[in-house]
């Protein structure tokens, strides 16, 4: 299968990379900042925003003969450092907008398969989240990523296309991936029985991305997932 990626170049997204190359697809990758992702065998990469509808329109027919299934978004929020204080660098609408153009596109080429790296906590899943995390959300500059991420849930339903919004609970970026610990968990679309100590590893989510993508799972569904 062949798959268009917005977000390549960042942690999770290179792993979809990865996943997607080792299983013998191919993919075109859009990516922000030239340099940024390592050209492979198998993967096309192309510059530019997601934020412009001619860049994308650019890396859906940058692999001469071959057409994207389904797209795999993986963008997020850019801040200043990692601390959740750090003041957001991208636009508030970034990853609403940038999917809207990715939705627009898709379906006026004829594809109508998406795969969107949400988070636990957006849309439905809020009611579900243990009371720290809500206060760590709420206080945070973390916050106005889940915005932007309500913003995109709200409004990917009113596309037509085959939507799957995958939440991850708190992303382990330290833990390798070993044993019991890549089994991923999933818990519905609202996160019933999430608690604070779940998280789940960058890899785990990467191969669920994967693995709903080329078997179709949740189609128009949002599913939570943790280790």
């Amino acid at each position: 299968m062949h798959f268009l990626l917005f977000g390549a170049s960042g942690r999770t997204g290179q792993k979809v990379v990865s996943e997607l190359l080792s299983r013998g697809h191919t993919a075109v990758a859009l990516v922000r900042t030239e340099k940024s992702l390592t050209a492979r065998s198998g993967l096309t990469i192309v510059t530019g925003s997601p934020l412009s509808k001619p860049d994308i329109r650019l890396a859906l027919s940058a692999a001469p003969g071959l057409t994207p299934s389904a797209a795999i978004f993986t963008l997020n929020t850019v801040r200043k450092s990692d601390s959740p204080f750090a003041a957001q660098v991208t636009p508030p609408r970034f990853l609403a907008d940038s999917c809207a153009n990715a939705c627009e596109v898709l379906e006026q080429a004829g594809i109508s398969r998406i795969i969107v790296m949400s988070t636990a906590g957006a849309g439905d899943s809020w009611d579900n989240l243990p009371m720290l995390s809500k206060a760590f959300l709420g206080w945070t500059n973390v916050k106005y990523a889940l915005k932007d991420h309500n913003i995109l849930d709200e409004e990917i339903r009113k596309t037509e296309m085959n939507w799957t919004l995958v939440r991850p609970v708190r992303l382990d970026f330290d833990k390798e991936e070993s044993g019991a610990g890549s089994k991923v968990r999933t818990l519905g679309g609202d996160g019933k029985g999430v608690s604070m100590s779940d998280s789940i590893t960058v890899p785990s989510v990467a191969k669920f991305l994967v693995q709903v993508a080329i078997e179709e799972l949740f189609i128009r569904k949002c599913v939570v997932i943790t280790n």
